[in-house]
């Protein structure tokens, strides 16, 4: 679970962070689509989490 874990704040992390540098960058639309996919991506880890490790 160590890895998954891992694996999938990286990308939650990264999708957050990138959709707040397009909202900086003023590309609004990339960035909520990015910052969605983030929330999609945690809404999935749990899922998996508690299907497979609980």
């Amino acid at each position: 679970m160590g890895v998954l874990t891992f694996i999938s704040m990286l990308v939650m992390g990264s999708a957050f962070s990138a959709g707040f540098l397009l909202l900086f960058k003023q590309k609004i639309a990339w960035g909520i689509s990015c910052i969605g996919l983030s929330i999609v991506c945690y809404i999935a880890y749990v899922y998996i989490a508690n299907a497979y490790f609980v």
